[in-house]
């Protein structure tokens, strides 16, 4: 199954590393950034849970 933008519906491809956007911070705790074809960026992050 192919990853979409939720915000415009197109595919999404990994970024790697060194290509995360520079202009801003990534989030702590962030292990992937992906990017449609219209530039929307989305950031995957880790799951912290704690009772």
């Amino acid at each position: 199954m192919e990853a979409r933008c939720p915000s415009c519906g197109s595919a999404l491809t990994e970024l790697d590393e060194d290509q995360w956007p520079a202009e801003g911070p990534v989030p702590a705790g962030t292990i992937a950034v992906f990017q449609c074809e219209q530039d929307h960026r989305v950031t995957v992050g880790q799951t912290q849970v704690s009772a």
